[in-house]
């Protein structure tokens, strides 16, 4: 019973650590978004939908699954490369942010809950500079290639979408 109850607490606990990680990330991702100009349609943080609540006139998806998030926009795709690389490399600092935030927090004050914090802010960090489509890095990367004039075919995008999520895949379970 007691065992039980911690499992469920260890659950409740990393699923809102999760979710509130992935909300902080996501956010970098909506200002910078704002700021160059591209209209934001909705953010998703999770799958499986639970429910949806309504900021600033932003939808925001919450699922049961927070292993990953979104800013949608049927915008983005069609914007210039940099700005698509600065929305892409804001998520990333905001991390870097309160990371360190979280880091000099817990150094202060020692929490478990913080240094945890501290933790997966970076890990959201490092994941997401990983230079291979779905994830920010390659958006970043992606602009320098476009600049220097060279063509990715769909094919081509297909394979590092797959090697990406292989990636993704490893580090999870390194971590």
């Amino acid at each position: 019973m007691q065992t039980a109850f911690l499992l469920f607490l260890a659950a409740y606990i990393m699923w809102h650590l999760l979710v509130v990680l992935l909300g902080i990330h996501e956010y970098g991702h909506l200002l910078a978004m704002k700021r160059v100009g591209i209209r934001p349609d909705k953010v998703v943080i999770g799958g499986v939908k639970l429910f949806t609540i309504t900021i600033k006139k932003v939808p925001i998806e919450f699922g049961l699954v927070p292993l990953w998030a979104f800013v949608a926009s049927k915008h983005y795709e069609q914007s210039p490369s940099d700005k698509r690389a600065i929305v892409a490399a804001a998520g990333p600092a905001m991390s870097l942010v309160t990371g360190i935030a979280f880091y000099l927090v817990d150094a202060i004050y020692p929490l478990w809950l913080v240094g945890l914090c501290a933790k997966g802010s970076f890990v959201l960090l490092a994941t997401n500079l990983i230079p291979l489509p779905p994830l920010d890095g390659w958006t970043i990367i992606e602009h320098f290639i476009v600049r220097r004039g060279i063509k990715i075919s769909p094919k081509s995008r297909q394979y590092l979408l797959c090697a990406g999520f292989v990636a993704i895949a490893l580090v999870a379970l390194l971590v």
